[in-house]
C-alpha cells in the first residue's frame, strides 16, 4: 500500500476548522486564526501568515524568533509531503536571515520548498515574502531528520 500524504495536507487546507490535530502550541500562539494554508505539492507548501501585534516588539517589527516558529510549521508539512512511509521528523538546525522588517498587519506569503530529501534527512528552505509588493522578507533554511517518536 503507498503512504501518500497530499490528499492529507489538502483537507487541512481545504477545510481547516476540522483539523483537531494541529500542534498545541499553534493555537497558543495563534497561529490557528492567523495563518492560512494554501497550498501544497510535493515537496512544497505554501501559507500566508497575518502578523499580529501580540507577536511584536512595542515598534510593531514581528519578534525575530516568530519567523522561525512559523518556518517551522510550514518546513513540517513540506517534509511531510514527501513522505512514502508514515514517518516522525525533527528540526536539526535553522539558519535565518532577515532582509526586511516584518511589521504588525503585514500579510506574509510563505514558500516552503524542500532542495534536498534522502531516506533520512532534508534541507528546506521558506521564503517569507511582503503579499502586497512581494519582497522579499526573510529565508530560513532548516535541516530535517527522520526520527523515532511516539506522535500518537
Amino acid at each position: 500500500m503507498t503512504h501518500d500524504p497530499i490528499p492529507m495536507i489538502q483537507s487541512i487546507i481545504d477545510h481547516p476548522e476540522m483539523s483537531d490535530g494541529a500542534p498545541p502550541f499553534t493555537r497558543r500562539m495563534g497561529f490557528d486564526k492567523y495563518m492560512r494554508f494554501t497550498r501544497v505539492a510535493v515537496g512544497e507548501f505554501d501559507l500566508e501568515w497575518t502578523v499580529e501585534q501580540e507577536l511584536c516588539h512595542v515598534d510593531g517589527f514581528v519578534q525575530g524568533g516568530i519567523t522561525v516558529v512559523v518556518a517551522d510549521v510550514a518546513q513540517s508539512f513540506a517534509f511531510w509531503s514527501t513522505s512514502t512511509t508514515p514517518e516522525a521528523y525533527s528540526t536539526t538546525d535553522f539558519h535565518t536571515r532577515y532582509l526586511r522588517p516584518i511589521r504588525a498587519g503585514k500579510v506574509v506569503r510563505v514558500e516552503s520548498r524542500v532542495n534536498n530529501r534522502s531516506k533520512r534527512t532534508a534541507a528546506i528552505e521558506s521564503r517569507f515574502m511582503d503579499s502586497e509588493t512581494g519582497k522579499l522578507l526573510a529565508i530560513v533554511t532548516g535541516g530535517w531528520v527522520v526520527v523515532e517518536r511516539n506522535i500518537g
